[in-house]
């Protein structure tokens, strides 16, 4: 009887080991968010892999409307190219394993516009001197003002 029980509370013990090993890897898209604006042309796309690591031969891929991007071996952010401004795109993120097999995927929708650059309307850089200077102005003004009063002789 006692052998059973201990037989029983080994295999117990030794599940959720197993189901550890057992886990699968998943894959997020953190940069850009989902339903966002992206930049024509060249975007940082950053994803977020939890359960698996990279360096054990794991791999991910971006794919643009269903275009692939090129595979991720390395690193948790990748650039990829969008051309098309009208419409929403769809992005995918695929997580390999190291067989080649797709074991997760995420997707977003994003808007692609042009993005103009533009000069800023206020130079930041003159603010401190452009504030000395007013300020000494204003100091000047007063000064001069009460100086320049009327006395009051009583």
């Amino acid at each position: 009887m006692k052998r059973w029980m201990f037989c029983t509370l080994l295999v117990l013990s030794l599940l959720p080991s197993f189901a550890l090993a057992q886990t699968n890897g998943s894959i997020k898209i953190i940069k850009p968010g989902d339903r966002r604006n992206i930049e024509l042309g060249e975007s940082q796309v950053t994803v977020e892999i939890s359960g698996v690591a990279l360096s054990d031969g794991y791999s991910w891929q971006m794919l643009v409307d269903g275009v692939p991007q090129g595979v991720v071996r390395d690193a948790m952010t990748t650039t990829i190219n969008v051309e098309r401004p009208t419409g929403p795109h769809h992005l995918t993120a695929q997580l390999y394993d190291p067989q080649g097999n797709v074991i997760s995927a995420h997707d977003i929708l994003v808007i692609a516009a042009p993005v103009e650059k533009r000069e800023p309307i206020f130079n930041r850089a003159w603010f401190a001197p452009f504030m000395a200077v007013f300020t000494v102005v204003i100091i000047g003004i007063i000064l001069l003002g009460l100086r320049l009063r009327p006395r009051q002789t009583t």
